[in-house]
């Protein structure tokens, strides 16, 4: 369907883009805070309860939740239509509650959750459902509505609720796994209901000619035909994650998981403009395609994917030389240890933002089967790799025992190599250059430039840690944009068309 408001979704793209900033930034403070006040122990058990349960919605969701944003989307349904996918959401809450609280005898529980109690392992199923089914699924339906506006309102105050919580938790003495779990569950089912009523379906009593096909049969049969092909890559996504960080709990503790979990929290704030960029691109590129204009794919697809690897490398650069300091500032010296953690995942960021672009360039044309084959290869290589990264000597087949830093290391490894392979076989499908020399030049000239602004600082400055911080970021930002001046080609873009940009902000 056309959109004949490109003003309005200018402003909700906008909107959008400030609510997740936001909320990410909250939900990095409350990160930070539990993982301070929870310790490294604590902390880590929450971390990977919640995670086993964010996998298990992957086997169970199997691409129907993508399904039904696509069909909300494509026009109004019916209430019928609506309630056919609730139902199915209900099929899977109560199968993953039958199965975890009454199937799974105690000693499966034992080695998979290692000593956590059935009522804690309960309580964060039920607030991992809430969270990542229910309210996706309520937002979704909102955005549907194109009420963008007012659901990442709501999504703003919910986290900003649930900070508000754990600071009273904490000042109470009540800070406990199992209160968190349930302010989670709480909190996003009453977000969850809230979003629904933002959407506004077609009665099916007061229209009868809309929704009249939407009977069971057609509803499922709809369902899967989009599922189908991704069946296989939903079930094979659950053993990847699920065996990461079952892995590293079974052989490095809750300790190492803690480490892992806040360095992954930092790294995903790097994420921000690529997750806001990519329903954007993903239309444009589409449109473009569909069009015949394949030096304007070409184009979108260079200039967007070199773009946002600058970001990844300006960030990554920015915060290496100081990962000790944040980790000492933010989270005390009980988290040092998770120090080269952090700093390796700081770099995890950089390519992933590519390996985005490029999964989302092959399914917006139409590529699906290449992106979904490189997806099964890499989705296998890596829990092979993470077993030998994480398994201690004393295994019959030995690893090397690294703990949270060998995951953090297979990931970055792995994603190096996954995203260059996307990239050149998007470069053979529409017969243009493999360019990766850029990726070599940018994020170097980002390190050094970080190290050599923090060494600069700290020789001529003897300050506190956050002026030293405060100034080796303008330093270092200033080297940055001589170099982006310098060698504009590295983000897509030419001398004239930066300046351009540059004026049109307002900078002289």
């Amino acid at each position: 369907m056309e959109n004949k408001n490109p003003a309005s979704i200018q402003t909700r793209f906008a909107v959008s883009l400030a609510a997740n900033i936001l909320r990410s930034v909250i939900s990095l403070i409350t990160g930070i805070l539990l993982a301070r006040w929870l310790g490294p122990e604590h902390f880590g058990r929450m971390a990977f309860l919640l995670v086993t349960f964010l996998a298990l919605r992957q086997f169970l969701d199997m691409a129907s939740s993508s399904a039904f944003f696509t069909f909300l989307s494509q026009r109004k349904r019916s209430r019928r239509f609506v309630n056919f996918f609730w139902c199915w959401i209900l099929i899977q809450f109560v199968f993953s509650l039958l199965v975890v609280g009454w199937l799974m005898p105690d000693s499966l529980l034992n080695i998979i959750w290692k000593g956590e109690k059935q009522t804690i392992i309960l309580l964060a199923l039920v607030a991992v459902f809430m969270q990542q089914n229910v309210w996706p699924i309520a937002m979704q339906m909102a955005e549907a509505n194109r009420e963008t506006v007012r659901a990442q309102k709501l999504n703003v105050v919910v986290v900003a609720v649930h900070l508000a919580v754990i600071i009273a938790l904490w000042l109470g003495g009540q800070l406990f796994l199992p209160l968190i779990f349930i302010a989670l569950i709480i909190e996003w089912t009453i977000a969850g209901w809230l979003a629904t009523r933002m959407y506004r379906e077609y009665d099916d009593q007061t229209d009868e000619t809309e929704g009249k096909d939407d009977t069971a049969a057609n509803v499922f049969n709809e369902f899967w035909d989009y599922c189908k092909p991704f069946i296989p890559y939903a079930w094979l996504s659950f053993a990847y994650t699920f065996a990461d960080r079952w892995m590293l709990q079974q052989w490095g503790g809750a300790t190492e998981q803690a480490y892992f979990a806040v360095a992954h929290q930092f790294s995903a704030v790097a994420l921000l403009a690529t997750a806001s960029i990519l329903r954007i691109f993903w239309k444009e590129i589409a449109e473009a395609k569909h069009q015949g204009d394949k030096e304007k794919v070409k184009l979108l697809y260079q200039k967007v994917s070199k773009g946002l690897y600058f970001v990844g490398a300006l960030t990554a650069g920015g915060l290496l030389p100081w990962a000790a300091e944040i980790i000492t500032l933010l989270l005390g010296d009980v988290y040092a240890d998770g120090i080269f953690t952090l700093m390796l995942m700081i770099l995890y960021p950089v390519h992933q933002s590519i390996g985005q672009i490029s999964g989302t360039m092959l399914l917006a044309t139409e590529h699906t089967r290449i992106h979904v084959n490189i997806g099964y290869v890499f989705l296998v290589t890596s829990i092979v790799a993470a077993y030998f990264m994480l398994a201690p000597e004393s295994m019959a087949v030995p690893g090397l025992g690294l703990n949270s830093q060998g995951l953090a290391l297979k990931m970055v490894i792995m994603q190096l190599i996954q995203v260059n392979v996307l990239a050149w076989f998007i470069a053979k499908i529409f017969g243009w250059k493999f360019e990766w020399i850029y990726q070599l030049v940018t994020l170097g000239v980002a390190v050094v430039a970080g190290w050599v602004a923090k060494i600069i600082v700290i020789s001529v400055i003897s300050a506190n840690i956050i002026v030293l911080i405060t100034g080796s970021s303008l330093l270092y930002l200033l080297i940055m944009a001589a170099f982006l001046f310098i060698m504009p080609s590295n983000v897509g873009l030419k001398r004239l068309e930066l300046l351009k940009h540059v004026r049109r902000n307002g900078v002289t």
